[in-house]
Parts: C-alpha cells; sequence; structure tokens
C-alpha cells in the first residue's frame, strides 16, 4: 500500500467524521446530502436507504465502500437516525452493531472476504452551530469487535484466531470550519479510557507428524574449568491436535488514559487515491498524552520462539505533517523491555527512567535556509545483572544507570521537495547544513560523565561538508572508569595507560578532581585543534 493511499484512508475516517452532522442549522435531507458528498471528496461511496420520520431521516443500511489498490473495504451500520431539534441542533444516534467486511485479496490462497462483526454500545452524537462553522460532539461507551469470519479461500491457509478487542469511554469535540469553498479546516479535541488488543492466531494443522530431533546432551566441563553455556538447541514441540499446526502467535496491546488535540487544514476537491504528494495548503497536527501503555509479541513453532513484551507509566506523542514540514515526537516514562529467543542462550531485560526520540525537519524546496531539530534521550537506562555478569562477573564497574542526551538543531537548505525525490536517479544531495547547534550533550555510564555543548557553520557549496565552529566538552570521572575497566579485565594495562595519555595530551584538568575541560575548534580549511593542540 503506498504512503499516499494509507494516508487517504486516514483522511477519510477524518471526512467522515466531518460530514456525519454536516450542518447543525439545516434539516436530515440537506444533512444527508452533504454528508455523502463530503464522502465523495474524500475517496469514497457512502450509500443508505432514506426515510422520513416525521422528525429527521432514518438510513437504513448506510454502507461506507474505499478501495485501498484492488482490496475493497466497506463498513455498514444497519441503522443511523438523524433528528432535527427545536433549538437548531441534529442528534445523531446510531444501532448497536457494525460490520466491516474487506474482500478483493490477489492471493489464491486468500478467502474470498474477511467479516469483522462489531458491537457499539452507546455509539451517538449531536451536531451544533451553522453551516459554515459546525461543532459535532461525539462520543461511545465501547466497541468491541465480536467476530472475525474467513469466507472461502484454501482451509490450509487460514489461522484460527482467538481474540479481545475493544475501545472504550471515547468522547470528542470536533469544530469544522467551511467557510472556504477550496480548503476544510478543523480543530479537535478526544479522549479514550482504554483499548485493548489481544490476538491469538494458531496455524492449521497440516496433518503432518513433526520430525522429531533429539535434544543435544550438554559436554560436562573439567573440574575447575569455567564454561559458558551454549545457546538452547530448539526442541520440537508435541504433533499438533485439536486442528491446530505448530505455529502459535500472540500480539498485545493495551492503553490507558488518552487525551489529544488536533488541528489542520485539508484542500477540497482533491483525488486522494491518486496524489504522489502533499497538495497545497495541506496541514495537519495533533498531540496526544496517556498514562500507561503495554505492548506484547509472542511467536513459537516447532523450531523457533519468541517472546517480547514492554510497558510504561505513560507518554505523549506528537506528529505534524504539511506541504512544506514533518514533525515527529515520542516520549515515554518508566519503560521496561523483556526478550527471551531460542537464538539467545539468556532472556534480555532492560528498563528506563524515560525515552524520548523527536525530530522536525523541512520537506520543501526554498531558497533560504530553514530550520530543523532533532533529540534523542534516555535518561536512568538499566539492565539486569545476568547481562553485567556475562561482561562483569567481578563488578568492577558500577551498576549505576546510564544516561544519552543529543538534542541538536540548526538549518539546511533543500534544493528539492523530499516527497518528490526518486532516490534511483538523485545525482547529488537534495540539500545542504548552513549551521548546526549542539544544544546538550550527556553521555553517563559507570560512574563517568561527559556534557557538552557548541555551534558549527557551513560554507555553501561544498562537496564534502567542513564545519567551522567550536564545541565545549567536560569530563568527569573518567580516571575512575578507566581504573574500573582495567580492574575487570576489560581494558588491558597498554590501552588503559594510552586513555589516561590522551586525556592528559587533549584536555585541561578540571576544578574538581578526576575532572577535565577541552574546547574542540573546527578551522576554515578543515583544521582541528583540541585546547589548541591540532588533531588534524
Amino acid at each position: 500500500m503506498s504512503k499516499m493511499k494509507s494516508l487517504s484512508l486516514s483522511l477519510s475516517t477524518a471526512a467522515l467524521l466531518a460530514a456525519t452532522p454536516a450542518m447543525a442549522d439545516i434539516n436530515a435531507e440537506q444533512l444527508w446530502a452533504i454528508w455523502q458528498e463530503q464522502a465523495t471528496e474524500f475517496g469514497y461511496t457512502l450509500t443508505a436507504q432514506a426515510t422520513p420520520n416525521g422528525s429527521g431521516l432514518t438510513l437504513t443500511n448506510i454502507t461506507s465502500t474505499m478501495m485501498i489498490e484492488d482490496v475493497s473495504v466497506s463498513g455498514t451500520i444497519p441503522q443511523v437516525t438523524l433528528t432535527n431539534q427545536a433549538d437548531g441542533s441534529v442528534i445523531i444516534s446510531a444501532a448497536d452493531s457494525m460490520t466491516y467486511s474487506i474482500t478483493g485479496f490477489d492471493d489464491a490462497d486468500a478467502p474470498d472476504a474477511v467479516n469483522i462483526q462489531l458491537s457499539l454500545q452507546g455509539l451517538g452524537g449531536f451536531a451544533t452551530g451553522s453551516p459554515e462553522m459546525m461543532t459535532l460532539n461525539s462520543g461511545f461507551e465501547r466497541v468491541t469487535v465480536e467476530s472475525i469470519d474467513f469466507v472461502g479461500g484454501d482451509p490450509s491457509e487460514i489461522p484460527e484466531i482467538i481474540h479481545n478487542i475493544s475501545l472504550d469511554g471515547y468522547g470528542a469535540s470536533a469544530t469544522y470550519d467551511f467557510t472556504n469553498p477550496a480548503m476544510l479546516g478543523f480543530t479537535s479535541s478526544g479522549t479514550l479510557s482504554g483499548l485493548t488488543f489481544d490476538v491469538e492466531m494458531f496455524e492449521p494443522a497440516s496433518g503432518a507428524e513433526p520430525e522429531l530431533v533429539p535434544a543435544p546432551q550438554p559436554n560436562m566441563p573439567a573440574p575447575g574449568k569455567v564454561v559458558t553455556p551454549a545457546a538452547p538447541q530448539p526442541t520440537p514441540l508435541p504433533a499438533p491436535t485439536g486442528g491446530r499446526g505448530d505455529g502459535h502467535l500472540n500480539l498485545s496491546i493495551a492503553l490507558a488514559g488518552m487525551e489529544s488535540t488536533s488541528t489542520g487544514t485539508m484542500p477540497r476537491g482533491i483525488d486522494w487515491m491518486t496524489i504522489d504528494t502533499f497538495p497545497a495548503g495541506f496541514s495537519i497536527s495533533g498531540d496526544a498524552t496517556y498514562n500507561s501503555a503495554s505492548a506484547g509479541f509472542m511467536f513459537v513453532d516447532t523450531y523457533e520462539n519468541v517472546d517480547f513484551s514492554a510497558s510504561n507509566t505513560g507518554g505523549s506523542i506528537g506528529f505534524g505533517v504539511s506541504e512544506e514540514n514533518l514533525r515527529y515526537a515520542l516520549a515515554a516514562t518508566g519503560v521496561t523491555l523483556n526478550l527471551a529467543t531460542n537464538e539467545m542462550p539468556f532472556p534480555v531485560a532492560a528498563s528506563a527512567d524515560s525515552t524520548a526520540l523527536s525530530i522536525d525537519m523541512p520537506l520543501a524546496q526554498s531558497a533560504t535556509p530553514s530550520p530543523f531539530s532533532a533529540t534523542i534521550a534516555y535518561q536512568g537506562v538499566a539492565v539486569e545483572e545476568s547481562l553485567w555478569a556475562m561482561v562483569d562477573p567481578g563488578q568492577a564497574i558500577p551498576r549505576t544507570p546510564a544516561t544519552v542526551i543529543v538534542d541538536l538543531s540548526g538549518t539546511v537548505q533543500l534544493f528539492v521537495d523530499l516527497m518528490m525525490i526518486d532516490p534511483e536517479s538523485m545525482m547529488a544531495p537534495p540539500g545542504e547544513l548552513r549551521d548546526l547547534t549542539l544544544n546538550n550533550l550527556q553521555v553517563s555510564f559507570g560512574g563517568a560523565e561527559l556534557t557538552g555543548s557548541g555551534d558549527v557553520d557551513f560554507a555553501p557549496g561544498q562537496m564534502i561538508p567542513m564545519p567551522v565552529g567550536a564545541v565545549n566538552l567536560s569530563l568527569t570521572g573518567a580516571n575512575t572508569l578507566i581504573q574500573s575497566l582495567s580492574e575487570g579485565g576489560l581494558l588491558p594495562p597498554q590501552q588503559a595507560g594510552m586513555a589516561r595519555g590522551m586525556l592528559g595530551m587533549f584536555a585541561i584538568p578540571g576544578a574538581s578532581p578526576d575532572s577535565y575541560t577541552s574546547t574542540v575548534e573546527f578551522l576554515p580549511g578543515g583544521g582541528i585543534t583540541a585546547n589548541g593542540v591540532p588533531l588534524q
């Protein structure tokens, strides 16, 4: 599926929400007409049997259909009622069920259709405002996937599925601006109490017995000799029973306490299914926070297994995209990770007090430099003792959590639109750096810490960019860490001596014990010095 067609699916969902109430100060017939118009504009069809009911319209078998490549995705709600109110608002109520049907798979072994039945509890909303500026309040108590059915296809290729999928406690308020016939503007806010996604899939039995391979016998070490255990060899599972084969997949995601806001402008009259880049005036941005999240992935068959899990105690998600700019940001606190596979001799477990990753960059060609920024921050990173014991069984290195923070900003000149680049035909870089600022550098490990900041500039037209400027660095605890590495056998004495010599040559002792400072200068012509001592 192309990037633009994936985007169009999301845009069409937004359009459906925008069009559902259509206009709050109009009658139900006008509402339904505008709803269909918005559906067509965003690349899907909307049909229903519309029947007047005395106070509005009853829409029976209201169905939206979208084509993604050759695959058709169609959703049907048995009934939606639009009721005109005396105060000029429109109440929207829906039936308690919905069916999705996915057809058009081109694989010969694929099913003819996948039908998904949803239960809708308390789905409804109301619209207020005017045809030019309309506000929709909507929500539901709970949406649950009741069944997933495969129609047709090769039974030996269709897995057995056990699922628990639901959304709970959703509420949103969105305002849509239709005053500009060429552009749709919107702002919205919403809350979601919880998301549960838990799916187990079992490979259908093939009818063949798996070939059993004897487990290897361990070699006994000589007395007093330490032997690192080898990776465990896969052991076949018992023959499949109950119609299930060897493969077993479990995927789970949980999210709690989400709050979000978004805003944007979207050109109207655009064929979203055929565009190759973002149209002029297109801009969408949003930010969300949540209280906790977790994810798990487990796969096992006759000869391999993978078990992964991750969780956090809260975080945030941010994004922004337009014809000129891209913004993306993730952050979380209280992060834990666990991984075990039959390819590894031991499980891996790690944690972090906080993690963050963000990027804000231009996309469009410009006659002047454009700003950009990027940040990566992992604070309080720790691994379990079993991993430490593999490299430092004597505990010579302090087990203090590690931190890595790099915060950069600057400007870049783009010569082409990045969304239009064809990597196969690109003969030159799409742009050039003009300046780069190291706002914050912080790396701590084993009791040592390196910090820094600085600025460099880049002249236009350089085949190989050469910075001109300076970076100021500060280092504490370096000698102590070198000594710990040496005592633990991880750094030979000769290399430890070389490291101490490099510190004395290129760094200046600081005000406190075992501390150093250094100013690294990048000179015109490519020269580099550290406190005046040439490095290049």
